[in-house]
Parts: structure tokens; sequence; C-alpha cells
């Protein structure tokens, strides 16, 4: 079993935290956050420090790292705290709740969390370090740039394709077939029924954009 590093200590490292738990795939697992006072605990693992401290952690034996900052519309420092971390010469497993169903047939990139009862149906392609959070619904043959998060509750139906850094409002639908660009925002509850170009914020029933 390997030793894991999750990078940022806030809301979305809970879940993250709480599906790697469940997943009882690793031997020991550290916080690395900017504000939280170290030797504080968060589910029993404890905060070490700042992301100073990573190359010490390598150094330890913690080969794995995990980015656990969340993503709220378009958002680099994820990327950033990646680009780093495999500087250092860090791995990034993918990290799936065990109540998530992920079909054998789709493809999710390194540094990736499925979470809870969230589906990911079969010949989905999900990139590096993307966000399919709880109830999510990723339907078959969709696919999904790297560092983009599917919000909670969110529908890609069939053959949807989101660019990078994405960010797919909560309780959103995408009907099937579309193309999101790279760098959009979709509101929350929003209903897509067109493409969305680059760059771009959409929102309402149907969505338009803002």
């Amino acid at each position: 079993m390997s030793k894991l590093v999750l990078l940022g200590g806030g809301g979305h490292c809970k879940s993250v935290l709480d599906s790697a738990i469940r997943m009882n795939s690793f031997e020991q697992i550290v916080i690395t956050d900017p504000v939280i006072t170290p030797g504080q605990k968060i589910y029993g693992c404890e905060v070490v420090g700042t992301d100073e401290c990573l190359e010490e952690l390598f150094t330890k034996g913690f080969d794995n790292a995990f980015i656990t900052v969340g993503s709220i519309g378009v958002n680099y420092l994820r990327e950033k705290l990646a680009e780093k971390a495999s500087g250092i010469g860090f791995r990034f497993p993918v990290v799936i709740d065990p109540t998530a169903i992920v079909s054998d047939f789709a493809v999710i990139g390194s540094g990736t969390f499925v979470g809870k009862k969230a589906i990911v149906n079969a010949d989905a392609v999900i990139g590096r370090h993307c966000i399919i959070n709880s109830g999510a619904i990723v339907e078959h043959e969709c696919l999904i740039g790297d560092y983009s998060h599917v919000s909670v509750g969110t529908v890609l139906c069939g053959k949807v394709r989101v660019g990078m850094q994405c960010f797919i409002g909560a309780g959103s639908t995408v009907i099937q077939c579309l193309d999101i660009g790279d760098n959009c925002i979709v509101g929350a509850g929003a209903v897509v029924n067109r493409d969305v170009s680059f760059n771009t914020r959409v929102a309402g029933v149907p969505a338009g954009q803002i």
C-alpha cells in the first residue's frame, strides 16, 4: 500500500478523504494546507504543513499526491498545484468512491475524483484532475477535458464533449451530442440544448449566454 498526500484541507478535501479512506488503498494519508495549523487532524489524518513541505514528504515515501482544492468556476490553482507536485515526482491516483458506478469500458485520467453515487458509463473518457461530484451522471461516450468539474447532480447525456477547465454547475443537464468549449461555465440548474463556445458562461432554461 502506498502513502498519499492531499493538497488542500477544505470542504472538497473532506469528500475526497472520506472516499480515499473507504477505498482502503493507502497506508497513510496526510494533508497540506496554507491556513490550517499543522498538527490538526481531519478524519484522523494529520495536517502536516503547507505545500512547501512536499519535497520532504516525497523523500519520506509519500509517492502519491491528490489535488483537493475545490473548483468553482474556472480555477487554475488546481493545475498549478498539479504541475508543482508532478515536478517533484509524485504520481496521481484515481480516487473513486465505492458507491460510484464506473463502467469497465470507461477511461479515467490520473488525479480524477469520482464521488458518491456518481455514474460514469461505457466508453466515457474523463481527463486528468477532473471532479465528477456526488450523484453526477456522465453518460456513454462523453469526453471531458482535464481539470473540469462536473458538479453535484449534473447529467451529461450521451456523446457530450466538455473542454478543459470547465465548470458544469449543480443540477444542470447537457443534452446529447453537444460540445462545450474550454474554460466554460454552466450555471446551476441550466439546461444546455446547443453548443457552448470557448470561454463562455451560460445559465437558464434553456441556457443562454450571460
